[in-house]
């Protein structure tokens, strides 16, 4: 039985690792391909960024509301993950091989990532609601999430450390191969071997529209809190990577090895990091670890006002993986806290809607990443250019985006989540009998 439940669970992991390094290489560098390396223009493009964040956000609680309804033998989940994760691997290395004119970029990039948005949520949304159905007790929860958090810092590190060497070695359609190739690997091994438990179906009381699902789960205690925490956090998390290799280049004008030596010691570091705070978040409870990740994160994004060099950005982001680790370990964590409370509440486990609700306000996050880039690059007066020259306007603006921002979102996170009160997750699971649909085909 134990070693039926760790199978269970480094297969739960495996799908962090298509997550991440699809969601964190798109993040941190599809910005730098397009503008920096492909000279597209610098409006277009954003302008097609923030289109493609609404259509992102509005997704994310439409593909979560028809999970939460679908009914098959396999399962509410599962299906959607194998069906899709080919597709979604394929779209993904098409964002790195434009075959278009550069007049067309802007265009082209709005059509694919459209497309790679689609088969992402449909993807990445199944996978996250099977953490609270199948997962119940916060050892239980803490124990999965070393094992899913150790997949994800991994892929953290090949999707975000390694482009760097792999496209300034090998090209960025070959770097986009190979992150498509690793990545797809990992829901491949997700489908193979979490089928037998994600065949677990809790019937719902009622088969509620969309509108009302909605309104429902906004309505269920801390959620807004957590809401709103998470996206001051996520967009931090998707800022400072995204503004890295542009003030490696322009401040500490180190190489591509160096950059990449600076992201994997980061990551490298939250790894090792995910057993010690898996035990830390079973001392603590989750609300007060939670906060402190957040405080390692402000403390990591500080320095960056004043590092000059190559090592100082390598203590800076050290502190940054201390904070990362055991935020990436609770996110899920607290969600799943605030699904049971809100199933003990109505009596029926809504995980798609709570986790579509959550992408579309972090989505947002990426169009305010955007439009901060946008503002500081325009304001600055930045020019791409391959010595990576920058002049003092430009070096303070790289400052303010890696330091100023980052550090007045996650101190709103802070004063936003002392507010919250949802209960814990139970310590031992209550004795539950496993509920089949009885409308499953």
């Amino acid at each position: 039985m134990a070693d039926t439940k760790r199978g269970i669970a480094v297969s739960y992991g495996l799908g962090s690792l298509g997550t991440n390094i699809f969601a964190q290489a798109f993040s941190a560098f599809i910005l730098f391909f397009y503008i920096d390396h492909l000279h597209a223009a610098l409006g277009p493009i954003t302008a097609a960024m923030a289109v493609q964040s609404v259509w992102h956000a509005v997704l994310n609680p439409v593909v979560g509301w028809m999970s939460d309804r679908t009914r098959t033998r396999f399962g509410r989940r599962l299906p959607y993950i194998a069906l899709f994760t080919l597709p979604l691997g394929f779209v993904f290395w098409l964002l790195w091989r434009p075959f278009v004119p550069r007049a067309d970029l802007a265009l082209y990039f709005l059509v694919v990532v459209a497309l790679f948005d689609l088969f992402y949520l449909v993807t990445v949304i199944n996978w996250t609601s099977l953490f609270p159905e199948i997962f119940e007790t916060l050892e239980e929860r803490a124990r999965v999430e070393s094992f899913r958090q150790g997949f994800g810092i991994a892929a953290l590190m090949v999707g975000v450390a390694a482009p760097p060497i792999l496209y300034g070695r090998f090209g960025w359609s070959t770097m986009g191969l190979v992150l498509s190739v690793i990545g797809t690997a990992g829901f491949v091994g997700l489908v193979l071997g979490l089928h037998p438990a994600a065949r677990r179906t809790v019937v719902p009381a009622q088969h509620l529209a969309l509108r009302p699902a909605i309104r429902q789960t906004l309505t269920q205690p801390g959620f807004l809190r957590y809401l709103g925490t998470n996206f001051l956090v996520q967009f931090v998390l998707v800022l400072i990577p995204a503004g890295l290799p542009f003030f490696a280049k322009y401040v500490l004008h180190v190489t591509h090895t160096r950059l990449t030596i600076m992201l994997a010691v980061t990551f490298v570091l939250a790894m090792l990091l995910v057993r010690p705070w898996a035990a830390l978040i079973v001392r603590l409870g989750s609300r007060r670890a939670f906060r402190l990740a957040i405080a390692f994160l402000a403390l990591g994004a500080l320095p960056f006002f004043v590092v000059r060099n190559f090592v100082e950005g390598i203590a800076a982001l050290a502190v940054i993986g201390v904070g990362l680790s055991g935020f990436l370990m609770l996110v899920d964590i607290i969600m799943a806290e605030i699904i049971d409370d809100d199933a003990r509440r109505v009596g029926e486990r809504r995980e798609g809607v709570y986790y579509g609700l959550n992408g579309f306000v972090l989505r947002f996050g990426t169009t305010l990443e955007s439009l901060v880039l946008y503002v500081i690059l325009s304001v600055t007066h930045y020019h791409a250019n391959a010595a990576g020259i920058a002049s003092p306007a430009v070096e303070t603006g790289f400052r303010v985006l890696m330091a100023g921002v980052p550090l007045a979102a996650l101190l709103g996170a802070l004063a936003l989540f002392r507010g919250y009160r949802v209960a814990e997750s139970r310590r031992v699971a209550p004795e539950m009998a496993v509920v089949r649909d009885p409308d499953a085909v």
